[in-house]
């Protein structure tokens, strides 16, 4: 029996809902093969899934599918092609680059802070201990943002 013989082809096929008007991705190969064709389908970094099992990795793959459906579907939401280069005036990254030092590395250390939460709760005891910097709003979205993204990955 030769090598290609005992090679075994996996099918997966990955539905982004419910429906028969539902778009759905299949692959067809070696698991490897699979495995790298999900990944680069999904925008996946690499880094990110080289942990994972080729059923986690259909599994997460899914759930970005059913979700990118449900916000088209029901949210009415669209592609968005890139956009031009802002002009410098415009351009909210150069602002903040141009900005006073002492502004800007008070709030860069809270937005440092809030990515280094590794709990809702820590972000409340942050939020509590640092009131006055969430008048700035980029802070206070910074905040929010984490807050959804630990909540969803805790459910």
């Amino acid at each position: 029996m030769s090598l290609s013989d005992t090679q075994r082809s996996v099918t997966v096929t990955i539905k982004s809902g419910p429906e028969r008007d539902d778009w759905a991705a299949a692959f067809k190969g070696a698991a490897y093969e699979v495995y790298d064709d999900v990944a680069t389908f999904f925008g996946f970094e690499r880094e990110s899934v080289t942990t994972l099992s080729l059923h986690e990795l259909v599994s997460e793959a899914s759930k970005t599918a059913q979700g990118v459906a449900t916000v088209v579907r029901d949210l009415g939401a669209t592609v968005v092609p890139a956009a031009q280069p802002a002009a410098p005036g415009e351009d909210p990254w150069t602002a903040a680059q141009t900005a006073p030092a002492r502004e800007q590395g008070s709030a860069a250390s809270l937005l440092e802070q809030i990515n280094a939460c590794v709990t809702t709760e820590d972000l409340k005891r942050l939020w509590a201990r640092n009131q006055d910097a969430f008048a700035d709003q980029a802070v206070m979205d910074a905040w929010k943002a984490r807050g959804r993204a630990l909540k969803a990955a805790s459910e």
